[in-house]
């Protein structure tokens, strides 16, 4: 189930103080007030459980309004924009800063203003409930602690899967917060170090993952029969002669990577979606993400954490400057 999000802060709003028709007082003010907000709240709600980005067609809307109430959603006061917007006579999307750059759906007439300012775009929402179901399926997530041997992949040390608490305990982290890709993006992450780095990418955390354990060749220990112990290249450990034993490791080898990515994705119960519907049904039944939504520092996607530009999926740039509270080229400035 999708949700979605009211400023706390709409009861001081001039847009919806001026909500009414002109000279009305009193309580038919208010009965005005009242009857449009509740109208809005409804095709809000409409369009968070629609997916809809904040569009909306004839029939929703003349489903919930009455001719009055909608003309005063559809008027604008104060010199601010309305909290709906039409497609004029013509055909043509009204012009505002909340539609820059957003293509108008041919079966939509109506559109909620500021939709996307506040709330998650639906292909947003796809890729978090992809995200949540890999942390539900247990098979995908037995496989990821098999090939990481348990293993942070952020600081190298060993996480035990029954602590629930500390920062030593066993969580899961998706490398790339903005991508559901199964095992290719998910990787075993202490507690701590997956709290550090919160919903951002490594780069943007100022961390680094490591490789996958035993990637990399290890020392081979030899023994010299005219020593008293093994030998690691030039080096010579002292000590008695004993047998070595290494016990064959169960669990999957780095090299086994590619057929246990590939075993997974056959397997019915680890696959995602055929296709994103946010994202035009582009999708190629594997990855999901990351989301095709444009975001600002000024009003960022709503499952990002606060911090710098951002453009859902998209580290910002670490080497420019921070960018002021500003539209698009051709808006008006925005306060945040």
């Amino acid at each position: 189930m999708a949700w979605l999000r009211i400023d706390d802060k709409m009861i001081l709003s001039m847009k919806i103080l001026g909500l009414i028709d002109d000279g009305v007082t009193g309580e038919r003010a208010k009965d005005q007030r009242a009857a449009a907000v509740g109208v809005w709240t409804m095709l809000l709600t409409w369009c968070s459980a629609d997916g809809s980005n904040g569009f909306l067609p004839h029939f929703v809307v003349d489903m919930y309004g009455t001719k009055r109430t909608l003309a005063r959603l559809l008027r604008a006061r104060f010199d601010r924009q309305p909290l709906l917007h039409t497609l004029g006579e013509d055909g043509q999307a009204p012009e505002c800063r909340c539609l820059e750059g957003r293509a108008w759906p041919p079966d939509m007439q109506f559109a909620l203003h500021d939709f996307l300012d506040r709330n998650p775009s639906r292909s947003e929402v796809d890729v978090q409930r992809a995200k949540k179901a890999e942390l539900r399926n247990a098979k995908l997530k037995q496989a990821v602690r098999d090939r990481d041997r348990d293993m942070c992949r952020y600081c190298g040390k060993h996480c035990a899967h029954s602590d629930r608490t500390s920062d030593d305990g066993l969580t899961f982290d998706h490398v790339d917060p903005e991508v559901a890709d199964g095992i290719n993006n998910l990787v075993v992450a202490c507690r701590g170090c997956n709290n550090r780095k919160n919903k951002r990418t490594p780069e943007q955390a100022d961390m680094a993952l490591l490789p996958v354990p035993g990637s990399l060749p290890e020392p081979r220990q030899t023994y010299d029969e005219t020593c008293d112990g093994p030998t690691s290249g030039a080096a010579t450990v002292a000590g008695p002669v004993t047998a070595l034993v290494v016990a064959p490791d169960p669990r999957p080898r780095p090299d086994q990577g590619a057929d246990l990515s590939a075993d997974l994705r056959q397997d019915a119960s680890l696959s995602q979606v055929s296709t994103s519907p946010g994202r035009d049904g582009a999708g190629t039944g594997t990855a999901i993400g990351p989301p095709d939504t444009l975001r600002t520092s000024v009003h960022p996607s709503p499952y990002a954490p606060k911090f710098g530009p951002y453009h859902a999926g998209r580290p910002p740039d670490r080497d420019s400057p921070p960018t002021t509270a500003t539209a698009p080229a051709g808006g008006e400035p925005r306060a945040p």
